[in-house]
């Protein structure tokens, strides 16, 4: 091989090396995110107000339908990379949703009106990662992640509150935009997410599952 082959061969390496680098924190690092994204609103069900009567029908006096607005919310995790491939990650999810209620059908024929509280909802919960080197683009870093965890709802006036849990299965990409070989600080970092949320429990009318999307976006940092 020539000098100028060598040569070649080397900044070759050099270069996949540092591009490797640019897009890897470095394995068994606490990683720590926050940022901020969109949660969709759900259906919680529909349920008529009705009078007991001798007769086998109910006698509907109204009717309800109540349903979770969909609001900006905040966006915690904290992850550390196991391999190149797999990694645990935590989460806490925090939004302050709208849920309105319609009363509708007044047996008086009384006008339709609405019904609004707003909730303080969290999610917490974990799972594990998977990262998709092979599908890197121009150093974003594709992954895709599963985990269960916690919902906690607080009424309006934090008077009451309701409990449940949820299962998760999303994705994202994230990149690595400055690393360093010491210090406290060893990298900085940016990523997307998307989730679909399954929830049970919590604040509903009917006692089913129901799903919820979010997507967010987030600055970590790498220790």
């Amino acid at each position: 091989m020539t000098l100028r082959a060598s040569l070649i061969a080397a900044l070759v390496l050099l270069a996949a090396s540092t591009a490797r680098a640019q897009t890897d924190p470095p394995l068994h690092r606490l990683q720590l995110g926050a940022g901020v994204g969109f949660f969709s609103g759900a259906t919680l069900g529909d349920a008529d107000a009705n009078l007991r009567t001798n007769s086998t029908d109910p006698y509907r006096l109204f009717a309800t339908s109540t349903e979770q607005a969909g609001t900006i919310g905040l966006h915690l995790h904290a992850a550390i990379d196991l391999t190149r491939r797999f990694g645990l990650e935590a989460h806490t999810l925090f939004a302050r949703p709208d849920v309105r209620t319609s009363v509708t059908d007044d047996v008086e024929n009384a006008p339709s009106v609405d019904a609004v509280e707003r909730l303080d909802q969290y999610l917490i919960d974990g799972g594990v990662v998977i990262r998709l080197h092979e599908f890197r683009m121009g150093g974003w870093v594709p992954f895709a992640t599963a985990g269960a965890g916690y919902l906690r709802q607080l009424h309006e006036g934090l008077t009451l509150s309701e409990h449940g849990h949820l299962f998760y299965f999303g994705g994202g990409v994230r990149r690595v935009l400055m690393q360093r070989p010491k210090g406290l600080l060893r990298g900085l970092g940016a990523r997307g997410d998307v989730r679909l949320d399954i929830l049970s429990g919590g604040i509903t009318v009917e006692d089913k599952r129901r799903n919820q999307f979010s997507a967010s976006a987030s600055i970590f940092v790498v220790f």
